[in-house]
């Protein structure tokens, strides 16, 4: 066996490898590149073809075809649970008091610790069975608003 052939042979099996190891789409059209010049190596080719199949097969495939594989692979982002409960509108299933600590809320099948900003705080808790508007998530904890007037349930605050 001619020793460019070989040569090439194992720079197909260190770019496949290569490939395997980082998935980057990269260096498996360097492989096919250097499939190649194998061919050319086995048909008696002088180095500067095989070199010149190298490149040329190399960066063609790449330039072809890559764009086109990486929009078929690639999945879109998904959102977070937390990001897609913000926004959402849910019920009061524990009643939302942030003097007593307690709250919770159920934005379609997911049940949530609910509190409400100190800025909306006036008019007192939040009654079971209310509607209320997701606007942000601390950790475990659903921040929300009023979505109704009636949703709002006096109830006596300690004096400070």
């Amino acid at each position: 066996m001619d020793s460019a052939l070989l040569v090439w042979i194992v720079i197909v099996a260190l770019f496949a490898v290569t490939e395997i190891a980082t998935t980057a789409f990269v260096a498996i059209y360097l492989a096919l590149g250097a499939g190649g010049a194998a061919a050319i190596a086995a048909f008696g080719g002088g180095y500067g073809l095989q070199f010149g199949v190298f490149v040329l097969v190399g960066v063609l495939l790449m330039v072809l075809t890559r764009p086109f594989i990486k929009r078929k692979l690639e999945t879109p982002d998904m959102p977070m649970n937390v990001d897609k409960v913000v926004g959402k509108t849910g019920i009061v299933t524990i009643a939302v008091d942030n003097d007593s600590n307690t709250g919770q809320i159920r934005v379609g099948t997911e049940f949530w610790t609910a509190r409400r900003p100190e800025e909306t705080l006036e008019g007192g808790a939040l009654a079971a069975g209310s509607r209320v508007r997701v606007i942000s998530v601390a950790g475990v904890t659903a921040r929300v608003e009023p979505i109704a007037a009636r949703a709002v349930v006096d109830t006596p605050r300690p004096e400070a």
